[in-house]
């Protein structure tokens, strides 16, 4: 005797419903912000998730709710990638494999990447929420360690994350392979005092970890 499986309520199904449809909108947003900077309207987003205008405003009641809940999406889309997942003891090599998945995350969502660098805010909640706030963290260990030979202060860390930030943008122009990125963990390892050999080692590694 078969049973006959009953329909999933209407209150199971919202929610679910909802989430699709917030994270159509916001990838929509996040597409037009690639394409055009953020010179785009509402009306656009809507049209390119397919849903009516009105609709848009049952998920963002403006354009700066919507700017603030698509900061916070690309951030979590980044930390999801790595920075929770990354267990190691040496705070150089959690160091060079979040930055590798960053890198990775570049190549496989060149989309979200691009996007999120257009956003003025996305910078300054990559490194509070992110997973850059894992890299300072590992910075700040690595020095008070040993491990690395410079102090964790503004200047490292603008090195750090415009060296990221730059090689982010040759990766979604389709500018850089694994060599090049193997390269740039390679560079910034120097910089922060790991010796020669074991730098490139040790992005080699992170890189492969990635792919």
């Amino acid at each position: 005797m078969t049973t006959k499986l009953s329909p999933p309520s209407p209150t199971a199904v919202e929610p679910k419903k909802r989430s699709r449809t917030r994270r159509t909108l916001l990838d929509a947003a996040l597409d037009l912000l690639a394409e055009n900077g953020e010179a785009f309207g509402l009306t656009e987003v809507a049209a390119r998730a397919g849903v009516s205008h009105g609709t848009f405003y049952n998920y963002f009641k403006d354009r700066e709710e919507l700017m603030a809940a698509l900061v916070s999406y690309v951030v979590e889309e980044f930390a999801n990638q790595a920075a929770l997942e990354v267990r190691h003891e040496d705070p150089a090599v959690r160091f060079a494999t979040i930055s590798a998945h960053a890198l990775t995350l570049a190549s496989r969502q060149p989309s979200l990447v691009r996007g999120a660098l257009r956003l003025t805010q996305f910078q300054a909640a990559l490194l509070s929420d992110g997973p850059l706030h894992y890299l300072r963290s590992d910075l700040d260990e690595g020095f008070h360690t040993g491990r690395f030979i410079v102090p964790p202060n503004d200047a490292t860390l603008d090195l750090v994350v415009g060296t990221l930030l730059f090689a982010s943008l040759r990766v979604v122009d389709g500018k850089s392979d694994g060599s090049h990125r193997v390269e740039v963990l390679h560079r910034i390892l120097l910089s922060l005092g790991i010796e020669q050999s074991e730098a490139h080692d040790i992005a080699l590694s992170a890189i492969g970890v990635c792919f």
